[in-house]
């Protein structure tokens, strides 16, 4: 624990003085993105493009899940490769969760071109919400 503590010691300050410069860019005001919600088809879906459309919505969702999990499973191996303390099993084991950090980026990303790839695959040309 006092390793932890001196290494937020030391590289705390660090980090406040990287995090102030994006700190000073936060006064613009970003245009606002149409929530995933409206996106959903309404009511029965009677064509092509209403079922790439739900798709679009279903794997943007998963995306979003995924991008979450793989920055809670880096934190996580991180914690365990500081707390490892120079213990070869559980330095091998936050090696095996920063794998599964990696594998979650690599499905996320797969999530993200699945619904592109159905519709030129249907020929449904564009996608229009993903």
């Amino acid at each position: 624990m006092e390793k932890v503590i001196t290494f937020a010691k030391n590289f705390g300050p660090s980090v406040v003085a990287l995090a102030l410069p994006a700190l000073a860019l936060a006064q613009s005001v970003p245009t606002p993105v149409a929530p995933i919600e409206s996106n959903i088809p309404q009511g029965n879906i009677t064509s092509l493009q209403g079922v790439l459309n739900l798709f679009c919505v279903v794997f943007a969702w998963a995306f979003y899940f995924l991008i979450a999990l793989t920055v809670i499973f880096v934190l996580v191996a991180a914690f365990k490769y500081l707390t490892a303390g120079g213990d070869p099993e559980k330095v091998k084991a936050a090696g095996s969760t920063l794998l599964y950090a990696a594998v979650a980026i690599g499905i996320a990303l797969l999530a993200r071109a699945v619904p592109l790839v159905i519709g030129s695959f249907l020929g449904a040309g564009t996608v229009s919400s993903c």
